[in-house]
Order: structure tokens, then C-alpha cells, then sequence
């Protein structure tokens, strides 16, 4: 019966295969604290209506330019979250939101920043319900956002980065790198790119972003020396940027890409270093060194520019800094 209910959660899902096993050991991790007969009935009687209504948000989602990740996890969260309720859309309260959540808080033992997140995701879902007139008010509205505190995630610092660059084998991982700190791109925006997308002659690259929503970034000197140096050594005709290094050199994947990464961080001995890492200190930096924060918003293509603020970390130097240059005209 646990495989049964283990297969019933990933058929919902659309992941890689890689995440689709963790998913499954973690489903299985979990199932094993409940009671299976009790957890079996909660998973197969999901309320028909409320199943209609997400298949058609999950769509209207996805007519929106939402990444099949972001779908794919607004799927798993939200058919959790109807599952065990298993009500009427029109039915559900705040209450019921509450109570879901502090279970999920208190059994999972999740973040209060995981835990807002989901209240985010709620949220998004109920406010088209209302929306589409399926329902009156959000129930959502009834819950407080879950503060958490705000945690400083540390940039890549000069010397760190260094390591990293003498630390590089292969002449695709510089370049990799040092367009990731360069064009301050996604790790899903960099593994999309084809050889067609860059300029090397205007240091451009037309990058499709979130929501479909192209935007231009750029390559400083060092991405362009190694980017083209890495270009000039290939000998195959994928039309992708960025291949395997063994052959047949297929466009490289995300695990791929990552695992170099992290490889790379562990031999240069830096730690805590992934693909974001990079775009975070390309944003930091150019904030210290007095980029206008609308500009890199722009780079970076957020919407809000309160994401691009988490985003950076202004050092005390730069602070003073600018202090002392903006009060001697005051």
C-alpha cells in the first residue's frame, strides 16, 4: 500500500528523474511516521472539484510563461494541501489553511521561510479562484505572513574567487564561470543558451528570462576572452553554448552543471558553492561599486526591486565610502 501511495504523489508530479527519486525517498521517509490505512484514505479521496480547479490554475499557469519547475512545484504543494482537506473549493476557511499548516510546520519540522513560501503558493491559487468568481473570498487573506528572520547570504568574496579560477581544468568551466559572474544569468538561463545568443563583437547576450521575457546582459572582459577561447577549441556542431566535455557532447544539464560547480568549490576549498552563488555576487558587487540598484534589477530581470534589495549585500566599506563622498557636497 506505501508503494501505491508513494506512485499516486509522483504521478502528479513532472521532475527530472534525479529529483523524482528524492521526492520518492522522501515521500517514503515520511509515510513511514503515519498510520498507512488512515494516510491511504487522505491521498484517494481528493474532492473531484477542487482537483478541476487546480488542473485548470496549474493551465492558466503555464499560458502565463511559468517554468515546468515552478508548475511542477505549485502541483505537489497544492494537491497536498486539497488532498488532505478534501472539501469543496468554496468550502475551505482560513482555519483549515491554519491548522494544515502548522501540522506541516510542527511534522516536517520546515523553515519559517518554507513555511511562508507555501502560504505564498496559497495564496496565488485562491486569489484566481477569486478571480474566476469559483469562490467569494480568499482564505488566505486570514493569514498573517510567517516572519522569519533574514538571513545574509555571503557573496563569493575576490580572493574565493580566484581559487576558483585557478582551480578550473578545462577551459569550458572558466568560461562557465565567468559568465555566470559576468551576465549575472540563471543557472536555467545560462543552460538554455545557443552560440547564436551571444555577441562576442558587442559583449551581448540575449537571454530568455522568466516568464518568456527576453532581456539583454552582458559579458566583461574576462567572460569574453574565455568564452571565446572555449568556442574556438570545439570540434562538435551542437548549436548549444555549453556541452559536456565528453563526447558526443550534448548540451550540458542542470546536474551537470552543478556538479562541476560544486567540484569546483571542493577542490578550490570554498564552500557553499552553487550556480546562484554567482548571479548573487555579481549583484552584490555591482551595487558596491555604485551601479544604480534600478540597473541591476534590469541585469538581473526581476520584477520587484524589493528582490533585487535580498539580492545584494552592501558592505560596511562601500557604505562609508559613500558617506564621505556624498557629504562633502552636501
Amino acid at each position: 500500500m506505501k508503494e501505491e501511495i508513494v506512485q499516486e504523489i509522483l504521478r502528479h508530479l513532472t521532475l527530472q528523474p534525479e529529483q523524482l527519486a528524492q521526492v520518492k525517498d522522501a515521500v517514503r521517509m515520511v509515510l513511514c511516521h503515519y498510520d498507512i490505512t488512515a494516510k491511504e484514505t487522505a491521498l484517494q479521496t481528493v474532492n473531484n472539484s477542487s482537483l478541476r480547479c487546480l488542473n485548470l490554475y496549474l493551465a492558466s499557469c503555464e499560458q502565463a510563461g511559468k517554468s515546468a519547475g515552478t508548475i511542477a512545484q505549485y502541483r505537489y504543494h497544492l494537491s497536498r494541501l486539497l488532498s488532505y482537506l478534501n472539501k469543496d473549493i468554496d468550502k475551505i476557511t482560513d482555519d483549515d489553511l491554519y491548522m494544515y499548516m502548522y501540522r506541516y510546520r510542527h511534522e516536517r519540522a520546515v523553515s519559517a521561510g518554507y513555511l511562508n513560501l507555501l502560504r505564498l503558493i496559497y495564496n496565488g491559487f485562491f486569489k484566481w479562484l477569486v478571480k474566476k468568481r469559483k469562490i467569494l473570498l480568499n482564505p488566505v487573506d486570514g493569514i498573517d505572513a510567517v516572519k522569519s528572520r533574514q538571513v545574509i547570504k555571503k557573496p563569493i568574496d575576490p580572493a574565493e574567487m580566484e581559487n576558483l579560477r585557478s582551480t578550473c581544468k578545462h577551459e569550458r568551466d572558466l568560461a562557465i564561470i565567468e559568465c555566470l559572474y559576468s551576465s549575472a544569468l540563471r543557472a536555467s538561463e545560462l543552460l538554455q543558451l545557443n552560440r547564436s545568443d551571444i555577441s562576442l563583437s558587442d559583449n551581448d547576450i540575449v537571454v530568455l528570462g522568466k516568464g518568456n521575457k527576453e532581456r539583454v546582459t552582458y559579458l566583461n572582459a574576462r567572460a569574453h576572452v574565455h568564452l571565446k577561447k572555449y568556442l574556438e577549441s570545439r570540434k562538435d556542431n551542437d548549436p548549444a553554448l555549453f556541452v559536456s566535455i565528453r563526447a558526443p557532447h550534448r548540451r550540458l544539464t542542470r546536474s551537470g552543471l552543478e556538479e562541476m560547480i560544486r567540484n569546483l568549490g571542493k577542490n578550490a576549498s570554498v564552500s557553499n558553492v552553487h550556480p546562484h552563488r554567482f548571479r548573487r555576487t555579481s549583484a552584490t558587487d555591482l551595487l558596491n561599486v555604485g551601479m544604480p540598484i534600478e540597473q541591476v534589477q534590469e541585469l538581473l530581470g526581476h520584477k520587484s526591486i524589493e528582490t533585487t534589495r535580498r539580492y545584494c549585500t552592501v558592505t560596511r566599506e562601500a557604505v562609508k565610502h559613500n558617506h564621505q563622498r556624498f557629504m562633502s557636497i552636501a
